[in-house]
């Protein structure tokens, strides 16, 4: 079987910090091309972050050649494009079989074979092993009622099978096909590499926690599994030596997790020597300075933290598990131990009130960060904050359930106590507040290391100084 696997692009929006000269690697589709070349099938990739004019792209390259299918993979803000692009598929052919993946589909559930009539099949969390099986129903080997884990049409009916498992052993999964793709083309936004080229991994999937806001635990079934140390360290050699990777970004939900399995991979990569930056995110209960001195030994340059709120009663509410003085003390350990810090902090949480905004725009000035992000709460289909906030607060229409949106600098909805006009300049004083202080400035001009690192500052200052509340 030939298949097409299409990465959908972003609605791109001026005043966001996000933008189209920015792109990752899209490991996803990666892995989804590994497992499908180990099992002998045919594959091509089109990434929508690298093309000017995707459809075009794609009309192109169907009428160019034949394929049995097109796989799109689609988180909620590139939703809208990939319904559009699978429209243009079946333009071409209706002989094609169009599948939809990724963190869309999996927390939209059945429905969204309603809202995308051009796919003919949704597939739900882990990929890899019902891409295969659907090349089997292709080839005449399966019925879609026996695979597991998707969604499809029947007699004019939506039919969902059952549940899949998920992967028990993450270590039969191939390496992502990374020569599917030019790893030399992409650009990630601004602050998030030193070196170039860098490239995306996985050391677990998954999540034990359990945060109101996040949609981790429907995408992951609340488990969480993890790759061996040696493992991990020996596909980052196998990275280093094949296409000179300098840097690598774990993409783990939190990385930490498991002390002495992180201390055997630092040891690892130490005894190793490969010289390589690496970064990953985590929370700030899942570290200590010994261990953090170990990590930045090993090559680890960057930590992002998701703190979220300055005020313990709004971390309470978010389930967060987690107070003010563990943040405080973790980022003092970590500028201790010599690796750069990101915050991450969220303004609107169902409770909040000006105070509790306030101490979140005071305590990111506070820490000794080298990054901070704010965004306005965005109510992702399945949370608990999705329930709270269709309860007690009151929805924006033109933003709820508008997969264009911008994502975190629009105001997703409203509570009686923070006028709209507060919030909004709020949001910009974090913003401004933050990196516009003469401290700030000097420090990221003393980080610039080579002219990637550079280029990648300026933009990223560019778009700040028009970053604002979208209406």
């Amino acid at each position: 079987m030939k298949i097409l696997l299409v990465l959908s692009p972003m609605f791109e929006h001026k005043s966001h910090l996000l933008s189209s000269t920015d792109s990752e690697i899209p490991i996803g589709l990666c892995y989804l091309g590994a497992v499908l070349e180990k099992a002998g099938h045919s594959v091509k990739t089109l990434d929508g972050q690298l093309v000017q004019n995707i459809g075009q792209e794609l009309k192109n390259i169907l009428n160019q050649e034949k394929f049995d299918a097109v796989g799109f993979s689609a988180v909620t803000p590139s939703s809208s494009n990939a319904s559009k692009l699978a429209g243009t598929v079946k333009q071409i052919s209706h002989e094609i079989l169009t599948i939809l993946g990724g963190v869309h589909a999996t927390v939209t559930g059945p429905s969204v074979l309603e809202e995308m009539p051009a796919i003919d099949i949704a597939v739900f969390n882990e990929g890899e092993i019902t891409i295969i099986e659907l090349m089997e129903y292709l080839q005449g080997k399966r019925k879609l009622e026996s695979i597991d884990g998707i969604a499809f049409r029947k007699n004019g009916d939506i039919i969902k099978t059952n549940p899949r498992k998920l992967i028990e052993n993450l270590g039969s999964i191939p390496y992502p096909a990374y020569h599917l793709i030019d790893i030399y083309k992409y650009a990630p936004p601004p602050g998030l590499f030193f070196k170039l080229p860098i490239i995306s991994m996985i050391s677990s999937r998954g999540c034990p926690f359990r945060c109101n806001f996040c949609a981790d635990r429907i995408i992951w079934q609340g488990r969480y599994r993890f790759r061996k140390p040696q493992a991990i360290v020996d596909e980052m050699e196998y990275w280093a030596k094949k296409y000179g990777v300098k840097e690598v970004k774990f993409l783990d939900s939190t990385f930490t997790i498991g002390r002495e399995r992180i201390i055997e991979f630092c040891n690892e990569l130490l005894k190793r020597n490969l010289g390589l930056l690496w970064r990953c995110s985590s929370r700030v209960d899942q570290e200590d300075f010994e261990l953090l001195k170990l990590m930045a030994k090993s090559g680890c340059c960057s930590i992002s933290f998701g703190i979220e709120s300055g005020s313990d009663e709004i971390l309470k509410k978010m389930n967060k598990n987690i107070i003010v003085e563990q943040i405080k003390q973790t980022i003092k350990w970590s500028k201790g131990a010599g690796i750069e810090t990101k915050g991450f902090f969220m303004l609107n949480y169902p409770g909040e009130t000006k105070e509790t905004i306030e101490k979140t725009i005071n305590l990111s000035r506070e820490l000794d960060l080298d990054f901070a992000g704010f965004n306005l709460a965005i109510p992702y289909k399945g949370t608990q904050m999705r329930e709270e906030v269709e309860k007690y607060c009151r929805p924006e229409p033109k933003y709820w359930d508008n997969p264009d949106s911008p994502l975190g600098n629009q105001i997703y909805f409203y509570q009686d106590n923070l006028p709209v006009e507060y919030l909004k300049k709020a949001y910009q004083r974090a913003l401004f507040g933050f990196y516009l202080r003469p401290k700030m400035i000097i420090k990221n001009i003393k980080k610039i290391r080579n002219f990637s690192v550079l280029k990648s500052y300026l933009r990223g200052l560019l778009r700040l100084l028009r970053l604002h509340v979208i209406e």
